[in-house]
């Protein structure tokens, strides 16, 4: 009964998302591409809902070939959308390592090619 609660008020808030966000020129769906026979190749965005609690769920959007994100909180009852942070992520999926631990992703490559003597100081063979 929950999840069909749940299913009543997160594909309307994600259609109105797609209608406010992309102007009504798309259709809705985890994938979304559009059909517009006067455009250039069809755009797609990606879309992921995740509940947050029993009121609002995060949605998240990311236009892959803008390398753009966008995160928006909706609330269930109202229906209510609220943008809550939006990035360019071409840099960040640029970086190699940020926030990463140990081994990291340039020791686990000297690994690959050298070899098991090139562990990371402190990591003894099993």
């Amino acid at each position: 009964m929950r999840r069909r609660a749940w299913l009543l008020w997160a594909v309307p808030a994600a259609g109105v998302l797609a209608a406010a966000v992309l102007g009504g020129r798309f259709g809705l769906a985890q994938r979304m591409a559009a059909h517009d026979p006067s455009s250039a190749p069809a755009a797609q965005l990606w879309i992921q809902a995740t509940p947050l609690d029993d009121r609002q769920q995060l949605l998240l959007v990311v236009d892959p070939q803008m390398r753009n994100a966008a995160v928006y909180h909706v609330d269930g009852p109202t229906g209510t959308l609220v943008l809550k942070s939006t990035r360019n992520i071409t840099w960040d999926l640029m970086v190699g390592d940020f926030n990463a631990q140990e081994p990291k992703p340039a020791a686990l490559r000297r690994m690959l090619e050298v070899g098991p003597e090139a562990r990371p100081i402190g990591q003894n063979s099993p």
